[in-house]
């Protein structure tokens, strides 16, 4: 993953600028009894004898008065002395504008680590900055201006001071690696790259670099770009083979071809049995492949389960407290990598805000890779914040004890920055799965998944490890989009256009060749129809020449489609405003994206499968009441489109009215939503509670 070979970079440059050396010179000057004492204070130093030490360079300074390198030495000791006042007094010596000697440099650094120590960070910054003015190459400086840049929050500054640097020594790969690491934390990754096959190509030979410039092409779609860096690195050290298998199985599972996805998965796993991601990855593959309902994806999962569950030691079971729930402020702690700009945003800050503060109280325990303005919000709407993104499994459980917390919700299940292995160590006494995730996680240590009657049947409890929780109406509640500006429903374009437009606005790995003939099918029983496809990977010309491909292949004429890229926020909403009716993907539907075409007026077609996942979209259109827009085959899904597109009069009068019913429907109903989600927790507990008594009455404590 990329937070494992981030860390491998930052090994790297600490190799690289010398973090375990003190920066003392080696170089003696005269007279003779100067640098006589001087090297026998540095054997000293070496000894830790600092106080010996320190009478050498005095006597030292006393033969010569403006050593640099005396005055060096005697400036480090007494830092590392803690005597800060005097080390600031004695290096000020050295940094005389008149002073020549090469070796001033030091001078300037150490007063730099001096004035951070005593709180100064400007007048660090400063010194810093000085010292590379003297030293152009002396990188450790230049990676501590970066890092105060960046914990000041001035990140684009950082990025700023690196690029001059680069241009200062153009021959440094020192810089380069620093500048990608830069835009990895940043999630920068053409500038990953950019700078990181630059160093390459002057000569840096390691199979970290090689590695994450693999990964990185492979998250911009540019998975054959990546094969030579993921060869060169295994190549190097096959200890990496498991990892160049995972990143090109990421590819294909974004690019929509699952099988070759799960074939490369499949070999990291072989490589490296208890490797996490890929386990996870495979089994978000199959939680939306035609697969899912025969036992590949309990097999895959109850695998999952063995090589997590079966590696770790859960923590010892927490005392019982027999507290009538009715009587307990619930603490309930949410872990996820999506506390941000992300579809759980919309899913979730509406119900948080209808949350009872007197019943409940709620910590985020957040994984987010980066932060951004969806992080405030959310921010604002829990009572206690804790970043683990830099901690271990074992950390974060220990932190969710010390939280003492009752109730412990997955909103990410096998997907994007989940902390699964968190939950394997059992960390609460009530552990649930929800929102995020569309399938069963399969640790044996999750208690529940919060689900409905329409997407999860009442027969279907054999596809979960965990007891199903069902929710009235829906699992999902959408919040209403929050616009700077008013995004208004405009007629629909078939009443001006003499034809009907329809869209999917579908992240391209749902896009796949069975969905593709579908919607060939649908534009063959509408005569002058189009189709219109938006998402973020239309950006890329690659990406465009692929679906174009398909889309030939399945019997599409170009002429009637519009590809278009990604957008802002507002534009994307208002983008609907050319589309009459929305397909849906299958078996992978949509979930956002079926909410925000309902809110701004337009019906989506829905294919019911029959997994929790693929029938997500039936279960959303009954919400609204477009249960006849639902499809139970291909064949009728096509029909649907027919009879729909064939009455404009219908399409324009539904579109003018649909936003209506679907603020006051269930989907987006948070108030209602947020009541029946805390008396399904409540419900949990005093369930588990119950059991835990039972089984071990011993282990109960009275409050």
């Amino acid at each position: 993953m990329l937070d494992r070979l981030r860390l491998l970079l930052q090994r790297r440059l600490d190799t690289l600028t010398g973090r375990a050396a003190p920066p003392l010179s080696a170089q003696a000057s005269n007279p003779v009894d100067t640098e006589r004492l001087r090297k026998q204070g540095n054997a000293y130093l070496a000894e830790e004898k600092l106080e010996e030490a320190e009478a050498c360079f005095r006597e030292a300074l006393a033969h010569t008065v403006d050593d640099t390198q005396s005055l060096v030495c005697l400036g480090y000791v007494l830092k590392e002395q803690g005597r800060l006042t005097e080390a600031r007094i004695t290096l000020k010596r050295a940094v005389n504008p008149a002073n020549t000697d090469p070796q001033a440099f030091e001078a300037h650094y150490l007063l730099g680590e001096i004035s951070e120590k005593q709180g100064d960070l400007h007048d660090a910054n400063k010194y810093f900055k000085s010292t590379l003015d003297l030293r152009p190459d002396f990188t450790r400086a230049c990676e501590d201006v970066v890092r105060l840049l960046v914990a000041q929050g001035r990140k684009g500054e950082a990025r700023a001071f690196l690029e001059e640097r680069i241009v200062s020594c153009p021959e440094s790969t020192d810089y380069r690696v620093m500048l990608a690491k830069e835009c990895t934390d940043s999630l920068d990754l053409e500038g990953t790259v950019q700078h990181l096959t630059a160093a390459v190509a002057m000569g840096v030979k390691d199979p970290n670099i090689e590695m994450l410039i693999g990964a990185s092409l492979c998250r911009l779609e540019r998975e054959i770009e990546a094969r030579p860096y993921f060869d060169s690195a295994v190549a190097t050290n096959q200890s990496f083979l498991h990892e160049a298998l995972y990143h090109r199985g990421y590819y294909f599972t974004r690019c929509g071809n699952a099988r070759a996805g799960i074939e490369l998965l499949e070999q990291s796993i072989a490589s490296k049995p208890d490797y996490q991601p890929a386990h996870s990855l495979i089994l978000l593959n199959l939680s939306h492949s035609a697969e899912a309902l025969n036992r590949s994806y309990q097999q895959a999962a109850e695998r999952f389960s063995q090589n997590i569950e079966g590696s770790i030691q859960q923590l010892p079971p927490i005392p019982v407290e027999l507290t009538a729930v009715k009587d307990k402020v619930l603490r309930v702690g949410f872990v996820a990598g999506e506390f941000r700009e992300h579809p759980v945003l919309h899913f979730l800050v509406g119900i948080l805000e209808h949350i009872s503060k007197d019943r409940f109280h709620l910590v985020a325990f957040s994984n987010n890779q980066k932060d951004d303005a969806g992080t405030e919000v959310f921010r604002a709407l829990f009572s206690g914040w804790h970043d683990i993104k830099n901690m271990g499994h074992d950390t974060v459980a220990e932190l969710i004890r010390t939280e003492r917390i009752d109730i412990l919700i997955d909103l990410s299940g096998h997907t994007g920055d989940a902390r699964l292995p968190v939950f394997a160590r059992k960390p609460a006494p009530v552990q649930v799965a929800w929102l995020g995730y569309f399938a069963s996680t399969g640790l044996k240590a999750m208690d529940y998944i919060i689900a409905d009657t329409a997407c999860v049947p009442e027969h279907t409890q054999e596809w979960f490890s965990e007891k199903v929780f069902r929710l009235p109406a829906t699992r999902l509640c959408m919040t209403a989009p929050r616009t700077s500006r008013p995004i208004p429903i405009k007629q629909a374009p078939c009443c001006t256009h003499g034809y009907v437009t329809f869209g999917s606005f579908q992240q391209l790995a749902k896009i796949n060749t069975e969905v593709l003939g579908v919607w060939a099918k649908v534009l063959g029983a509408v005569p002058h129809s189009r189709l219109k496809i938006q998402n973020m990977a239309m950006i890329l010309p690659a990406m465009r020449e692929q679906i174009s491909a398909d889309m030939v292949s399945a019997g599409i004429d170009l002429s009637r489609v519009e590809l278009v890229g990604g957008t802002g926020w507002e534009s994307y909403l208002d983008a609907h405003n050319g589309v009459d009716i929305a397909l849906d993907t299958f078996p992978y539907p949509g979930g956002t994206t079926t909410a925000f075409a309902l809110w701004m007026g337009v019906p989506t077609i829905t294919l019911a499968g029959n997994t929790m996942l693929s029938l997500q979209g039936a279960a959303m259109l009954g919400c609204v009441g477009l249960g006849d827009w639902v499809a139970k085959n291909e064949a009728e899904y096509v029909e649907i489109a027919r009879k729909f597109a064939s009455n404009v009069d219908q399409l324009a009068k539904l579109k003018d009215g649909l936003r209506a019913v679907a603020e006051q429907s269930p989907l987006f109903d948070t108030k209602t939503f947020a009541i029946n989600l805390q008396n399904a927790l409540e419900a949990m507990y005093r369930e588990k509670m119950a059991s835990l008594v039972n089984a071990s009455p011993q282990n109960a404590t009275l409050p």
